[in-house]
C-alpha cells in the first residue's frame, strides 16, 4: 500500500471540516454518556451526514463498516468518492478509553490522516479524526473527556483530537520502524520489531458448499497466511484484485469479510456489510453476526462458503 501525501483536490480538508463542525460536535458529545463513544461523519462543510453511538464492548469487539452500501453500519450515501465498503472500524475494550483499529478496505480514496498521509490502517486510543474522499469522520468519547477534547480554540482542539498537526508540529504520524508494518500508530501503542520475520499463522481454507464441481476444481481455495497479513487485515470476497482469498459464486459478496489477528488460538472474522452474512459454522442461516471468532475446530460460514483455519504445526490449540 502506498504511503503518500494526499494532494487530491477532491479530498476534504479535515481541519476545515472540523472547525465548521466543532459546535455541532460539542452539542452531540454533550448528549453522549461517559460510557459511550460518538462516531460522526461530516461532509467537507462540517455538516453531519451520519452518526452512531457505541458502548464499551463486552467480549468480541464492535465492528462498524463505513461506506456507501445501505447495509453499512455508518452509511455515507452522497459521496461518490467513498466505496460501497470503504473502512472497517473496530472498537475494543481497554483500560479507560476504547482501543480503536481501522482498516482500509481497498477504496480508491483510501484513509487520510490529519497530516495528509494516506495509510492502509491505523490504531488509536479513545479518539481519532480522519478523512476519506469528500467525507470526514471523528470518533470522540462521551462525557466530560469528550467535551474537553473538542472544546476551546479549534486548532488546539483539532490537535488534541487527531494527535497530529497539519502544519508539521506536534505528534507526528508513526510509520515503518516505529509501528506495526503498514499501520499508523496514533499514541499509546508500543512498537514491534519490524525486522523480525512474520510468524506463520497456518492456512485459511475457503470451501463452497454448493459448488457444482463437487470435491475438485474451484470448490476449495487455500491461502498461507502470516502474522503481518493478519495485522493489516485480510480480505475475502469475489474481487480478486482487492481480496487475498477470492472465491467464485454469487453467494459471496465482492468484499465479504475481513480476517484479523486475535490470539495464538483464534482469529476474528468481520462481516463487511455482506449480502449473505457471516455466521458461526453451526449456523447455516439466520441473522448475520458483525464479528465471529474462528478457531481450528470451529469454522465460520460466509453465506454458503465455509471458512476454516489450519494453524501451523507445533501450535497448541485448546
Amino acid at each position: 500500500m502506498r504511503d503518500a501525501r494526499s494532494d487530491d483536490p477532491r479530498s476534504v480538508d479535515l481541519l476545515q471540516a472540523f472547525t465548521r463542525a466543532q459546535a455541532v460536535l460539542q452539542a452531540l458529545v454533550g448528549n453522549t454518556r461517559e460510557s459511550e463513544t460518538l462516531i460522526v461523519a461530516t461532509d467537507g462543510k462540517g455538516f453531519p451526514v451520519a452518526q452512531r453511538v457505541v458502548r464499551k464492548p463486552e467480549g468480541l469487539p464492535h465492528a462498524i463498516v463505513v461506506g456507501r452500501h445501505n447495509r453499512c453500519t455508518l452509511n455515507i450515501p452522497n459521496d461518490s468518492r467513498v466505496s460501497l465498503r470503504h473502512i472497517l472500524l473496530t472498537a475494543w475494550p481497554g483500560q479507560g478509553s476504547l482501543r480503536l483499529r481501522g482498516y482500509d478496505l481497498g477504496g480508491r480514496a483510501g484513509i487520510v490522516l490529519a497530516d495528509g498521509k494516506r495509510v492502509p490502517g491505523f490504531s488509536a486510543l479513545g479518539h481519532v479524526g480522519l478523512s476519506f474522499g469528500r467525507t470526514a469522520m471523528f470518533v470522540i468519547p462521551g462525557g466530560d473527556s469528550g467535551r474537553e477534547l473538542v472544546g476551546g480554540d479549534p486548532s488546539d482542539a483539532f490537535r488534541r483530537l487527531t494527535g497530529l498537526d497539519p502544519k508539521g508540529g506536534g505528534v507526528r504520524l508513526a510509520l515503518s520502524a516505529m509501528a506495526e508494518p503498514s499501520v499508523a500508530q496514533l499514541g499509546g501503542y508500543r512498537p514491534i520489531d519490524v525486522d523480525q520475520k512474520p510468524a506463520s499463522r497456518g492456512i485459511l481454507r475457503l470451501r463452497s458448499l454448493q459448488s457444482r464441481t463437487g470435491k475438485g476444481g474451484d470448490n476449495v481455495k487455500e491461502l498461507d497466511v502470516d502474522s503481518e497479513q493478519l495485522q493489516r487485515g485480510l480480505l475475502i470476497g469475489r474481487y480478486s484484485d482487492r481480496c487475498s482469498l477470492a472465491g467464485s459464486g454469487r453467494n459471496l459478496s465482492r468484499v465479504h469479510a475481513l480476517v484479523a489477528e486475535e490470539g495464538p488460538t483464534s482469529l476474528l472474522v468481520y462481516d463487511l456489510a455482506s449480502t449473505n452474512g457471516v455466521r458461526p459454522g453451526h449456523e447455516t442461516d439466520g441473522p448475520s453476526h458483525p464479528v465471529v471468532r474462528l478457531r481450528a475446530d470451529e469454522p465460520v460460514m460466509l453465506g454458503h462458503f465455509e471458512l476454516s483455519w489450519v494453524p501451523p504445526a507445533g501450535v497448541k490449540v485448546h
